[in-house]
């Protein structure tokens, strides 16, 4: 087994941006300390702005984020001087800015006759490689082909290689593992109580094309039309997108999200969260009945926040989108089109009429994440790779 990594990618350090890429990647750090296997982290997280993370604008050039990559390179040489021999593990990036730092790390890398393992998560690269120029192109397949393997979430994303050499073998899907550790012992299904409170939980960062505002939407219908007993928390920081249609920025979004609650008289019926981590999200979701992403976001990939619910046996209601389907099916969850709040609140209606079929897809979640997902199965699935 490998000693000793260089990995380079985002940490969730001081929870200052926390996504599912950034937890994926602290997960194989803490894991491999467990394992007596030294790091060397290059972390993509750090900036010269220490408001950046609360700035930033998901898929946009910004003269921050430039800095931050320059003073990267020189801290990836550094790595590389001082670590001879050593193996290269890298986040890659599926934007024009995140690609020119990974060209610039991985030629690096292979300059110094390292062993280079990329990890692109989301599902967008072919968007991202078709909306280049031929030149572009050429210079995105000779960099990845540099590269000894490269991971992906899953089969979908595997077909987005198709342009490099051999991709077949050198393309490995690896689905997410759960970065939290849960006692799989003490979960059980959950169950729908005549009268008792449905409780829902959306929590990922609140983009526009996520999905949130359905699902505000959706908790209005189901309060103030069908008068069914449902709370709602939100989790997560409200972020501009270069995809956004509503809202002209994460400020107006925001004053929009508590304007529809005072409107709609929600303000005891809804809680939001800028963030939540450790035992206050283990928290949410073991109360939460349904866990809701209808998600039609551009970089959409494998979202962690789903295998979570699937763990605690909290039911997704989910799109049908990207990566998504390699977690849920119509067995321990559900499936809705995007921006269709209707649908989602006729489904927890309908389970609340039905709370057999509700425990049925409780226990299949749990069942279908213990046979799948775990951190175990993700590291050792990684480190087989070195």
């Amino acid at each position: 087994m490998v000693k000793k990594l260089i990995m380079v990618g985002t940490t969730t350090q001081n929870n200052q941006f926390v996504n599912g890429q950034s937890m994926m990647f602290q997960l194989l750090v803490d894991q491999l300390k467990e394992k007596d296997i030294k790091t060397v982290i290059v972390d993509f997280g750090k900036s010269i702005d220490p408001d950046f993370h609360n700035n930033r604008i998901s898929g946009k050039f910004q003269i921050t984020k430039l800095i931050d990559n320059i003073l990267l390179i020189f801290r990836m040489l550094s790595v590389l001087v001082g670590n001879s021999n050593t193996p290269v593990y890298i986040n890659t990036a599926q934007s024009k800015v995140g690609f020119l730092r990974d060209y610039i790390f991985i030629h690096l890398a292979k300059f110094f006759k390292r062993k280079v393992v990329a990890h692109q998560f989301g599902a967008n690269y072919t968007n991202f490689y078709n909306s280049q120029t031929p030149s572009f192109k050429i210079k995105i397949k000779a960099t990845l082909d540099k590269t000894d393997l490269l991971i992906v979430e899953g089969t979908f994303a595997k077909k987005q290689f198709h342009f490099l050499h051999d991709y077949e073998n050198k393309v490995i899907a690896i689905p997410n593992g759960l970065p939290e550790k849960i006692d799989s012992t003490k979960i059980t299904s959950k169950k729908i109580e005549p009268q008792k409170e449905i409780q829902l939980l959306y929590l990922s960062n609140l983009i526009e094309s996520k999905g949130y505002r359905d699902v505000l939407e959706a908790v209005n219908v189901l309060v103030n039309k069908l008068n069914q007993n449902v709370t709602a928390v939100f989790a997560g920081k409200f972020l501009e997108d270069v995809e956004d249609e509503m809202f002209s920025s994460a400020s107006h979004a925001r004053s929009d999200f508590f304007s529809y609650l005072e409107k709609n008289n929600l303000q005891d019926r809804v809680t939001y969260h800028e963030g939540l981590y450790g035992e206050e999200k283990a928290k949410a979701f073991k109360s939460a009945h349904f866990f809701l992403l209808p998600s039609f976001y551009i970089n959409e990939g494998q979202p962690v926040s789903v295998l979570e619910a699937l763990a605690y046996g909290c039911v997704p209601i989910v799109t049908n989108y990207r990566l998504i389907p390699d977690m849920v099916n119509t067995e321990n969850g559900f499936f809705v089109n995007p921006k269709a709040p209707a649908e989602i609140s006729q489904i927890v209606n309908l389970m609340i009429d039905h709370p057999e079929q509700y425990e049925e897809r409780s226990k299949a979640g749990i069942k279908y994440f213990n046979e799948h997902f775990t951190a175990e199965k993700y590291v050792e699935n990684i480190l087989c790779l070195f």
